[in-house]
């Protein structure tokens, strides 16, 4: 099985990102013009930008703080979201390279469960802005234009919940709120070195992101029996899983 057609079926065996997988597919087309040769380990300095298509899981609500006291919890949903990030890093030419890491994700919301609301359309966006440090490992492999890796990474994120409308025929609750907390992210997937200038790569990737603390966003009950009041709504597992693909330059 030739390079082009293994790398082009694993992205397409996620239909939810088949138009990642159209632009992937056609770069290694292009790529793939020139005889293929062997790629060298990172060694020295690299910029990089990527695209991505996340799948943001469920935010459980633990429990919304009112001044009736706690009200029970239950989730908040998304559509798919996308975004993009920018990097720099060092290859130390033995397969190791680290890197500095900004990225952005965003989604619309989708729905909500939490006290009196149930299964709620929810308009508004959630959006995700991290700073990571990230390590790589890549795997190089005799005179082959395909290096594997692995990486991970930590850092801090700030998560908003953006113009938040959570409503059904009684109620209304609104949040437009931030919170940061640290986050893990683990990277897997393989790269192409282009056989026509090895210095650039392009590489896709799996990549599961994580909050690791729980999250508080203010909002407002702007409609209900009782009137109008504030809340704060806890949050906990606050997770994406996403496709990457990712365009470096060595210098």
């Amino acid at each position: 099985m030739n390079h082009k057609y293994f790398i082009q079926m694993h992205l397409q065996s996620i239909g939810v990102f088949k138009p990642l997988c159209a632009v992937a597919g056609l770069a290694l087309t292009l790529g793939l013009t020139v005889t293929p040769a062997a790629a060298d380990p990172v060694d020295g300095f690299y910029l990089s930008g990527s695209a991505a298509l996340a799948d943001i899981r469920d935010q459980t609500i633990d429990s919304v703080d009112t001044r009736f006291g706690p009200q029970p919890g239950g989730y908040l949903s998304t559509d798919k979201g996308y975004g993009g990030g920018i990097a720099a890093g060092f290859g130390f030419g033995n397969g190791l390279r680290t890197e500095l890491e900004f990225s952005y994700r965003r989604a619309s919301f989708d729905q909500a469960t939490a006290g009196a609301l149930t299964d709620a359309t929810t308009d508004g966006h959630f959006s995700q802005k991290s700073l990571f440090a990230n390590a790589y490992f890549d795997f190089t492999i005799a005179e082959s234009p395909i290096t594997p890796y692995v990486g991970a990474g930590l850092g801090i994120s700030r998560v908003s919940w953006n113009d938040a409308i959570s409503y059904n025929a009684t109620e209304r609750v609104g949040h437009d709120s931030s919170d940061t907390a640290a986050a893990a992210q683990f990277m897997i997937g393989a790269s192409y070195a282009i056989p026509a200038d090895q210095r650039w790569t392009i590489s896709t990737e799996l990549r599961h992101t994580r909050i690791l603390s729980d999250l508080k966003f203010d909002g407002r009950v702007l409609q209900s029996r009782f009137g109008s009041f504030p809340i704060t709504t806890n949050v906990s597992d606050t997770y994406r899983n996403e496709v990457v693909l990712t365009l470096r330059r060595a210098f």
